[in-house]
């Protein structure tokens, strides 16, 4: 009898979701709902994050202007586990960018334009005064290292925990902070106003300490810059040549862009060398993305489409078309192409992750149905109404 009246549980819990059984424990007057497998961090759970609005909800015209209550719903492999009201209260905010998961735990960032608090969980872990816009945030050590740019300035902030540690006006970071020989690391660029005129200084930060990295005076544009393998790796462009890739003293020319103009080139990743640049066709104005792993390897999207998320890992590559009116959306998994489910799309670059050597992908309804999990062609159904924002 025990067995079975257990069986009829989990078939409810299963079709109905833990908060509408009632399973699960709120924390007071904050309102978050915890289910009873919060916190239980375990190798290979696929994480993700959306936000459910009321029934019947427009959340894509959004009537409301973002002041309808909803909650931010954190999932372990399909399962809820975490529902955080979002809202002025709560210092939630409906902003998508504003959400990240990290080893199983939701971060978000919030401002109400006097002040900028970090959340893990729901529970406030940092707050410090200003208004900021996160750029990049990461944990390392169970610290929240991230880079910033204060609202309506130039320049960035980089702190820990939230506590100030360098700031530059009018300076532009490269958007990825990477732990290396122990020690958290980014680059930034300043223009720098001297005797000859004015001109583009790149500079490494290590632990908070600032080194100028020397750039030979022929570069007309530095792209990106990371350590890679142990290197520094540096993106650029030469007034006749783009782009090219230095590393040392070895320097490769990227000669698969032929006359197109180079709109982007960015370093996908910290542990393997990868660049995805994105070209624009001079004729039509049409822009594309290319992937290159080195040597000869390197693989051209569809002139019709631009990547809308990326992602490299040990498995190699994957990465995201988005539908447009006349195209039906695109998941590729190393050389693999999949067609996306009819209307539906990647709601963030925060939307591809990997799991035992499965790629998932998080996609979002454009008709305003429940957003879906892709695993290798198989789909997983999350029961919300809204979208799915973010993916681990």
């Amino acid at each position: 009898m025990k067995t079975f009246v257990l069986m009829i549980v989990l078939m409810l819990l299963s079709a109905c979701g833990l908060e509408q059984m009632g399973v699960g424990t709120h924390s007071g007057e904050d309102g978050i709902w915890r289910g009873p497998s919060y916190g239980k961090h375990m190798a290979g759970t696929c994480y993700a994050a959306g936000l459910d609005y009321p029934e019947g909800y427009d959340w894509r015209a959004d009537p409301e202007k973002g002041k309808v209550s909803c909650d931010l719903v954190l999932f372990a492999d399909g399962v809820p586990v975490l529902k955080v009201p979002v809202g002025e209260r709560n210092e939630i905010s409906a902003d998508k960018a504003r959400y990240r998961i990290r080893s199983g735990c939701l971060y978000t960032d919030y401002t109400d334009g006097e002040t900028t608090v970090f959340r893990k969980d729901g529970m406030e872990v940092a707050r410090y005064a200003g208004a900021e816009d996160i750029l990049c945030m990461e944990i390392h050590d169970g610290r929240i290292h991230s880079l910033s740019r204060p609202k309506d300035s130039a320049g960035f902030v980089y702190r820990v925990d939230g506590e100030l540690v360098l700031e530059r006006s009018y300076a532009t970071p490269y958007l990825h902070i990477d732990e290396h020989a122990d020690s958290v690391r980014f680059f930034f660029c300043q223009e720098q106003r001297t005797t000859s005129g004015d001109e583009m200084r790149y500079y490494h930060v290590a632990d908070g300490i600032v080194r100028q990295v020397a750039v030979d005076s022929s570069i007309s544009k530095v792209w990106d810059i990371r350590i890679i393998g142990g290197k520094m790796h540096m993106a650029v462009s030469f007034p006749d040549i783009s782009p090219v890739l230095i590393y040392g003293d070895k320097r490769e020319t990227l000669d698969y862009i032929s006359s197109q103009e180079v709109v982007s080139c960015t370093f996908c990743d910290s542990r393997r060398l990868c660049l995805n640049t994105r070209i624009r066709y001079s004729g039509d104005n049409l822009m594309t993305d290319i992937l290159w792993f080195g040597g000869e390897e390197w693989v051209m999207y569809r002139i019709t489409g631009t990547l809308s998320s990326v992602m490299v890992d040990d498995e190699g590559y994957a990465a995201v078309i988005n539908s447009t009116s006349s195209r039906s959306g695109l998941i590729f998994d190393g050389g693999k192409a999949f067609a996306m489910p009819e209307g539906y799309g990647v709601y963030s670059k925060e939307c591809l992750a990997r799991r035992d050597s499965t790629l998932l992908v998080g996609l979002s309804s454009d008709d305003g149905g429940p957003p879906l999990i892709w695993k290798a062609g198989e789909l997983d159904t999350l029961r919300i109404n809204g979208p799915l924002t973010c993916l681990q």
